[in-house]
């Protein structure tokens, strides 16, 4: 009877563990980056993205938070407030940098704002997306 119960409850922490939410980002921090024009070298930092549990990320943008999914090769990053929101896509694969984990194409990005008239966050920061190949460098 000893036996059973702690295989059931091994197998229960086993379940628990496999049907977890936790994904390969979460609790981790990087400089999303481009390849700097006067040293191919090196690179600059567009964004830091800080990845939680529960699927929050934290953007360098004020310390915004917003919400990010991953599927796959695909990482969607959504931040939103009360007038506008910013959607980014980016379709992942590992680095072959050295110092870079993964190596990523902004495959979409969308932002929409409801007044114009008001002060905006995330315009400047949406339209001065690279269009191009980033690298997610981990702090």
């Amino acid at each position: 009877m000893v036996k059973r119960l702690v295989f059931l409850s091994l197998l229960s922490v086993l379940l628990l563990s496999a049907c977890n939410n936790a994904d390969e980002l979460s609790g981790k921090t990087f400089d999303v980056s481009s390849r700097s024009i006067h040293d191919e070298n090196s690179f600059y930092t567009i964004m830091t993205l800080e990845f939680s549990d529960g699927n929050v990320t934290t953007l360098s943008i004020d310390g915004e938070e917003g919400a990010y999914e991953l599927r796959d090769d695909k990482l969607l990053i959504q931040y939103e407030n009360e007038n506008e929101t910013l959607e980014i896509e980016f379709t992942l694969e590992e680095s072959d940098e050295d110092s870079s984990t993964y190596s990523a194409i902004i495959s979409d990005a969308d932002f929409q704002i409801e007044d114009s008239d008001q002060v905006s966050k995330y315009r400047g920061f949406f339209l001065d997306l690279p269009r191009f190949h980033v690298e997610f460098i981990e702090r």
